[in-house]
């Protein structure tokens, strides 16, 4: 009887054991961040936050006397991109990113028109990922196609898309050019918010939510700072020593922004995977200095071949992996980061089609000086040729041709066109053989949204505009209105 009492007190206790590890197993199931499911995921995740409109002397690690401490924070904890290259506007930049090609070739050379759309034949960043097993979201401005749902987001590998399809909205109203432009997954919204603070809280929930055996590459384009310039929902008191009116209203929208970011960034700490994402963080391209942007001491501003332009802030952080407090002064384009990331993440066995960019992967991570091949960025504005550290300049189709060492003359102040004639030669030879293609831009995407006080026409500066004004609806949502595509 002993001996059998013995017995059943071992199966009792072997009961209990066996529970208190079910139990233990379940709750890692329920536990998004835990070490073994780390493992499962090899790969990094990915995150690209890309800005609109943010010009170089936005930030505080360049100087600014705008507050960002998040992104500060960021410089010191990754690598701060000094020569950090776009298209010197909007859509270019975007295509540009997403295809690892030269939006020139396409005719892509400003906003994209409403009809039109990044062609469809061109396969795309989150096509790649998708390859290689990455959940795919986009949240955020997409601009590359807004009136045939062939060409948006979801069409083109997003597992998912949160936001607006044109080139700007009221922050509050989400209205583009009379239509409502807020969707998910290409159904038109209409949900209170402004557009800065609902990205930031989608993109937090998208990191939250996500499958975590599988790594996920996330595309968060924020609309700010472009216009309209409107307050933003709370005073930051970040701001009390910037100058009222435009200047300080952009920089509100700007400590916002950086707000939003910071938020993202302490969701991917949270969920214990900081040390397994890359974050990369680039404006699309220079400011606006008419509405508020600084450019520090470059040249031009948005929509101009100069440096003020082109050249914006940039940073890429992966912790553990990019040592902290780092800058690389080796020139980097929006066309690079396909490759880069792609190499970033180990893909050695996917070729991106006919690309322009090229991988700076060794550069970051191991400070290899890469030679990089000639490189054009501009838009119809103007162009510009880099055979670093020589750039040609050439505003408008038929301007004059300057030639600027960026390197030892960062703010263009001196043309080195006669005393370099070869170089010139050989630049303006690269930049004849552009394609000459018809332009996929729209005539004048500014012109029903004036009473926002859009970026055109060009205000000067200081002249007082009306934070307050709203877009309101005058026509049928955009979504709703789209030609319904094949997809």
């Amino acid at each position: 009887m002993k001996k059998l009492n013995f017995v059943l007190l071992i199966i009792v206790a072997n009961f209990f054991v066996a529970c208190s590890e079910l139990s233990e197993t379940d709750k890692n199931r329920s536990t998004p961040n835990t070490g073994a499911q780390m493992n499962a995921q090899s790969q990094p995740n990915v995150i690209f936050i890309l800005v609109d409109d943010m010009g170089f002397g936005d930030v505080g690690y360049n100087g600014s006397e705008i507050a960002t401490p998040n992104l500060d924070q960021m410089a010191r904890n990754g690598m701060i991109l000094d020569r950090n290259y776009v298209y010197p506007i909007c859509s270019p930049t975007r295509a540009s990113l997403l295809t690892g090609h030269n939006p020139l070739h396409y005719g892509i050379d400003g906003p994209m028109s409403n009809d039109s759309g990044l062609p469809l034949d061109l396969k795309i960043m989150p096509e790649y990922f998708k390859a290689l097993g990455y959940q795919t979201h986009m949240v955020g401005k997409w601009h590359l196609g807004i009136g045939n749902t062939d060409y948006w987001p979801i069409s083109r590998g997003f597992d998912s898309h949160y936001g607006f399809l044109g080139g700007f909205i009221d922050f509050y109203t989400h209205v583009y050019s009379g239509g409502l432009d807020w969707q998910r997954e290409g159904v038109s919204l209409r949900e209170p918010g402004h557009a800065t603070d609902l990205f930031t809280s989608e993109a937090k929930r998208v990191i939250d939510t996500r499958k975590p055996d599988r790594p996920f590459f996330l595309y968060l384009a924020y609309n700010a700072p472009h216009s309209p310039l409107q307050t933003t929902p709370k005073n930051s008191g970040l701001n009390e020593a910037v100058e009222r009116g435009n200047r300080y209203v952009y920089a509100e929208m700007v400590t916002q922004l950086d707000d939003g970011i910071g938020q993202v960034i302490d969701e991917l700490k949270n969920q214990g995977i900081l040390e397994n994402t890359i974050v990369v963080f680039s404006s699309d391209n220079g400011g606006s200095l008419s509405l508020g942007s600084n450019n520090g001491d470059l040249r031009g501003a948005k929509g101009s071949p100069w440096e003020g332009g082109m050249r914006v802030p940039g940073l890429i952080m992966w912790a553990d992996h990019i040592a902290a407090g780092q800058v690389l002064k080796q020139q980097i384009a929006i066309q690079d980061w396909l490759p880069t990331l792609l190499e970033a993440v180990g893909s050695d066995s996917l070729h991106i089609e006919n690309p322009n960019g090229q991988s700076m992967w060794s550069a970051i991570d191991r400070g290899v000086e890469i030679k990089r091949d000639p490189l054009i960025l501009g838009s119809g504005s103007g162009k510009a040729v880099f055979d670093w550290p020589w750039k040609l300049v050439r505003e408008g189709d038929d301007g004059e041709h300057q030639l600027y060492n960026v390197l030892e003359d960062p703010y263009e102040q001196k043309n080195m066109a006669q005393a370099q004639p070869k170089i010139l030669a050989d630049l303006e030879t690269v930049l004849a053989a552009l394609p000459d293609v018809p332009t996929r831009r729209t005539v004048n995407e500014h012109a029903s949204s004036s009473r926002t006080n859009s970026d055109k026409p060009r205000k000067p500066r200081g002249v007082k505009l009306d934070y307050e004004a709203r877009e309101q609806e005058t026509r049928a949502p955009w979504a709703e209105a789209a030609v319904r595509g094949s997809h």
